[in-house]
């Protein structure tokens, strides 16, 4: 209640003054006018406020109320029907302690008689309504028609006939609306179309008085405007098959319609009520009910409405004929009553489809209320569709209880609504309740108010609107919620589905379920009874209080599943209880179960050693043969069963609702009842599989903790149980863990130096196998994983074979992936010396490596690693260190010449040294020559070599004289190539290539397009060759001058002057003159460059 605001409680006060105001209203109705419009302000508050309470329930049954349909808005029409006021009732705390809060619209009686306000041009005769279409026919001969919903466009017809003789007709109109036959006492008959402006007579229904016709539901879905086949009943108690048309000339007063007669009642009687049902399923097959004052029959067989009424074979002419040669009918003693018959249609659901199918139907007779049920199913001909039928008798009139009134007045028509039968009399009508019979409305109408006694009752099936006429008046028949206490008598008769479909709100609905729950408690049908109270208002204590005291776990887990499936989202402390409390009831369950079983087990095992005890004692054994063991077996069985369903059960709650269960408490319960099976469902079901590790590590079985490791295992929990895990079950683990791509190796070497492999003698070395994948397979390129797998090839590999250590070695060392001087260490201390060996030549330290080999007395290995220097001295002195070994061991001398021919680095003459000196010279004498020879080959080329070289020495030379007199044959009129001025102004350049130019303008050219450095150094060659000559013009000027005019300075003679002039000339013709730049490397690189430059652009220059 801590929504609601003072103010609302001021307003449920204001409330309940009012209705004490409404009492004088009329005097007060200022005051009343200004407190409603209080309560309107806060009315939707309020309604929101209360639904979210608990124990508060709102209706808005005055949602479905129906509003007349049937109202006519036309000039001189109004209804006076009053609008219902709204009403707030507030009901005090109910037996339970929760407020019962009601917020709807005031309780309109079921049935109001509202009149009309139509004034009627002349008195009524008869009148029809259906599909929202209203039909008069009044005196002087007129049809008014009216659609219902356009009230006030009123379309007027004729009947043709002498307006003063038409005092009395029967109308009977289609359910469509369209279709309406006029039958006059006197036997003429008349059919009016919608739109004709007349009706047209029926020539050939000449002397028939209709007086009941059945129509053709097909209508409905018929395109074209033919009624389908029809059947009339007469006054005669014949019956006539028809189908009415809008055909021919629509001004002739006159309409040619076959009929045809196609049956006479065994009793001839007048046919008061007719009607004709197809059944559901079989479409074909129809049932025809007949009524007349005294009996009422019932046909069934099969009828083909597709075919057309004026073919020539007849519809219904077979059946009938057939079901009246041995009729079924009910007939009621005595005096003819009125023999009306109605039915009534519901819409129900049949495949994809809705259809109105008939279910109840009421025949008035002279000894009441013919009432009952029809079912269809697969009744043929002479069967009865006719189920619960009862004869009702007529309720007693209040007026003539009192003495106003005859009470023996019969009704003279009657309808049905959903769940009423109406009754209209000549001053009254009434409604009996067709569930109980009891008359729930009766009203009179006066005769001096009506303008005369009621003629008659219609009700229109497509809109469900009732209507009653008199002379003068139209009345129409508000049915308003007719079903509101429905549910109270489904509720008396112990029919709870039925009173749960028709409750209208909340509270209506959980006292039926109260009342179902607690009857199903008293029968001792508490599984039922459990669920249903889990969805009542019932407070939770009490209820678990009840089932407690039954000491029946089962009972109380129904019910506690009825009432978790009620919460919502947002209750989750209720939640987690309900979910917790199902927990340990399902445990306890399943420990009970448990129990049964061991006890039988045990009761098994001795019935077995009796049995093999008396296995001598044939009168000892069963009398039908069958071993006592049998039985319990089966009941172990049963409980197995049992156990398993319950576990399932428990499994499926806690999945459900896995976000609303306490870990902590959860371990608890299952640790408790002992359930491991369960703390392993719950924990798989958290994700929590670390915990699940450790159980099975606690419980030794390493195997398990490795599977689940292998599929739900994180890097984190392989780093944190490898190590236990490496020495229980290495193989498996590092199974698994080559299947683990996201692991860090580095990280699990721990776990792989606690590996005792030594000790444990389990074949192949896990920790290398998995190591050698990591390198291998996963390419993992940490130094401190290949510096471990190295240790343990060290430690692991045998000293005569080292191949696998040898080839880690080999193919990792180039990268330098392992540390070579750990490795050395480590080589050196288990003594690896072919892997020593090649680590001291990895290191570059190829003597150190050749010495070893050579210590061991391994000289072919010795020999592969003098051959690994780059250096050819070195190797070469390598060579000569194993030679020298060899010679000091004593080799043959034959192998030491094998060895200086095998290196192709030593000679005889490399290696005589170290022979002894009386060594003899007879097995490399040979060599020796062969040495020589070669020597002297050597010096031959040596010869050739020089004499070449002098060759080309002198034609150097020759060529250099002959460049000293080279010269160039010039025009006089030849021009510079750059600024194409005469050459011959000053001092030029001239190429082979017939390129020309002037010395200053070459200069610039070449300084434009050379780099920093080459225009530096031109500057500095051009500043220098000027100075140097301005230093000799200086020189040869000093003679002509005194001593006092000399410099200083002492000047350089003029021959060393020119030599430095000479220099600098060829340094800067070197630089400038090198090659052509129009022809040279330079044009060649200036290719990238612009033909306009930025400069010459920016200026504007004409290169043209």
């Amino acid at each position: 209640m801590d929504q609601l605001k003072p103010s609302d409680f001021t307003l449920l006060q204001q409330c309940a003054e009012i209705l004490d105001l409404c009492v004088d209203s009329e005097d007060r109705r200022a005051e009343l006018v200004q407190r409603m419009e209080a309560i309107t302000q806060h009315m939707d508050y309020l309604r929101n406020t209360f639904a979210s309470l608990p124990g508060i329930s709102i209706s808005q049954k005055d949602q479905k109320k129906q509003q007349p349909n049937g109202s006519l808005s036309v000039p001189n029409a109004y209804s006076n029907q009053q609008q219902d006021g709204l009403a707030l009732g507030i009901n005090g705390l109910d037996a339970d302690g929760y407020i019962t809060t009601t917020l709807e619209a005031e309780d309109a009686p079921i049935f109001s008689l509202d009149t009309v306000q139509f004034q009627v041009p002349n008195k009524i005769i008869s009148l029809a309504v259906a599909n929202d279409t209203l039909v008069l026919v009044i005196e002087g001969a007129k049809i008014l028609r009216i659609k219902l919903q356009e009230a006030h466009n009123i379309i007027e017809a004729s009947v043709p006939v002498n307006p003063t003789s038409l005092r009395a007709c029967n109308v009977f109109l289609d359910p469509t609306g369209r279709h309406l036959l006029l039958s006059t006492p006197q036997g003429e008959s008349f059919y009016y179309y919608d739109g004709w402006e007349h009706a047209k007579m029926l020539s050939k229904f000449k002397n028939m008085e209709v007086t009941a016709v059945a129509w053709n539901s097909m209508a409905w879905s018929t395109a074209n405007s033919s009624s389908r086949t029809i059947l009339v009943g007469t006054h005669d108690g014949k019956l006539y098959e028809t189908e009415l048309r809008p055909s021919g000339d629509a001004k002739a007063k006159r309409i040619d319609i076959a009929v045809k007669c196609v049956a006479e009642l065994p009793v001839r009687e007048r046919v008061t009520g007719i009607a004709m049902e197809a059944f559901p399923d079989r479409r074909k097959q129809h049932v025809v009910l007949i009524a007349t004052g005294t009996r009422m029959y019932q046909v069934i067989g099969a009828a083909d409405l597709e075919t057309q009424a004026g073919d020539k074979s007849s519809v219904f002419e077979a059946m009938l004929h057939n079901g009246l040669a041995n009729p079924n009918f009910q007939e009621i003693p005595g005096m003819p009553g009125p023999g009306a018959l109605t039915v009534h249609h519901r819409e129900t659901v049949l495949g994809n489809q809705v259809q109105a199918i008939a279910t109840d139907f009421a025949w008035l007779t002279s000894m009441g209320v013919f009432f009952g049920r029809l079912t269809f199913g697969a009744q043929e001909s002479g069967d009865s569709v006719i189920e619960n039928a009862a004869l009702i008798p007529y309720p007693t009139s209040s007026n003539a209880a009192n003495g106003d009134a005859d009470g023996s007045e019969q009704p003279t028509a009657l309808s049905l609504t959903a769940f009423h039968i109406l009754l209209q009399y000549s001053d009254r009508v009434c409604a009996l309740n067709m569930l109980n019979n009891k008359l729930v409305y009766e009203e009179s109408v006066a005769p001096e108010s009506s303008g005369g006694t009621l003629q008659g009752l219609t009700v229109d099936e497509a809109k469900r609107t009732c209507w009653l006429y008199s002379s003068t008046n139209i009345y129409e028949l508000v049915v308003t919620d007719e079903d509101r206490d429905v549910w109270n008598i489904f509720l008396t008769r112990h029919q709870f589905d039925a009173a749960l479909k028709h409750c209208y709100n909340d509270a209506q609905r959980d006292t039926v379920l109260r009342a179902q729950a607690e009857h199903l408690f008293a029968t001792e049908n508490y599984m039922q009874s459990a669920e249903i109270f889990a969805h009542t208002s019932l407070s939770f204590e009490e209820v678990v209080m009840r089932f407690m005291e039954k000491k029946d776990n089962r009972m109380l887990q129904a019910y506690l599943l009825s009432k978790l499936s009620t919460l919502q989202k947002q209750d989750r402390t209720q939640t987690t209880l309900l979910v917790m409390w199902l927990i340990e009831i399902y445990l306890s369950i399943i420990g009970e179960v448990d129990a049964k079983i061991s006890s039988l087990g045990v009761s098994a095992v001795s019935s077995s050693a009796e049995q093999i005890t008396a296995v001598d004692k044939p009168e000892s054994g069963s009398p039908n043969g069958q071993s006592p063991v049998e039985p319990q077996s089966n009941a172990i069985a049963t409980f197995e069963q049992e156990k398993t369903k319950v576990q399932n059960e428990l499994y499926a709650l806690v999945e459900e609702h896995k976000n609303a269960v306490d870990p902590n408490t959860t371990y608890q319960l299952a640790e408790s009842h002992g359930r491991r099976d369960f703390w392993l469902f719950y924990a798989s079901l958290r994700g929590d599989y670390e915990r699940i590790v450790e159980y099975w590590m606690e419980k030794e079985e390493f195997l398990r903790a490795i599977e689940v490791l292998g599929h739900y295992g994180t890097p984190e929990m392989f780093y944190k149980y490898s190590p236990a895990l490496m020495n229980a079950e290495p193989v498996a683990l590092v199974d698994i863990l080559m299947r683990q791509p996201n692991l860090i190796p580095s990280k699990l070497i721990p776990a792989f130096m606690r590996y005792g492999h030594d000790t444990l003698g389990s074949g192949a070395n896990q920790a290398i196998r998995y190591l050698r994948f990591c390198i291998q397979k996963q390419v993992c390129r940490d130094p401190v994983v290949y510096n471990y797998y190295l240790t343990l090839l060290v430690k692991d590999s045998a000293s005569d074979s080292e191949s696998e250590l040898m080839s880690f070695l080999t193919t990792y060392g180039k990268d330098m992936l392992y540390d070579p001087d750990y490795a050395l260490r480590m080589c050196k201390r288990y003594g690896r010396i072919q892997s020593c060996v090649h680590l001291y030549s990895l290191l570059k330290l190829h003597e150190d490596a050749v010495e070893l080999a050579l210590k061991q007395g391994d000289i072919e290995l010795a020999q592969i690693h003098a051959e690994r220097p780059d250096d050819d001295k070195l190797c070469k002195r390598l060579w000569l260190k194993i030679a020298q070994h060899m010679i000091q061991v004593k080799e043959p001398a034959s192998e030491v010449m094998e060895l200086v021919r095998r290196s192709n680095r030593l000679g005889v003459e490399d290696i005589l040294p170290f022979f002894p000196d009386f060594t003899r010279v007879d097995d490399f004498k040979d060599d020796i020559c062969v040495a020589l020879e070669d020597y002297e080959m050597q010096i031959q080329d040596l010869r050739a070599e020089m004499d070449e070289a002098t060759r080309t020495a002198e034609a150097m030379q020759s060529d250099m004289t002959t460049l000293k007199n080279r010269f160039a044959i010039l025009s006089t009129e030849e021009t510079c190539q750059v600024c194409n001025e005469p050459l011959w102004i000053r001092q030029f350049y001239a190429f082979p290539c017939q390129h020309s130019f002037h010395s200053d303008c070459l200069t610039r050219r070449v300084v434009s397009s050379c780099n920093r450095v080459q225009r530096r150094r031109i500057q500095e060659l051009q500043t220098q060759f000027g100075e140097i000559t301005k230093q000799r013009r200086q020189l040869r000027l000093t003679p002509l001058m005194g001593k006092a005019k000399s410099s200083s300075k002492p000047l350089d003679s003029d021959e060393q002057l020119e030599q430095q002039q000479r220099r600098a000339k060829q340094q800067l013709d070197a630089l400038v003159a090198g090659e052509c730049v129009l022809c040279g490397d330079a044009m060649i690189k200036s290719i990238a460059e612009p033909f306009i430059s930025m400069d010459q652009a920016a200026n504007g220059d004409d290169l043209l």
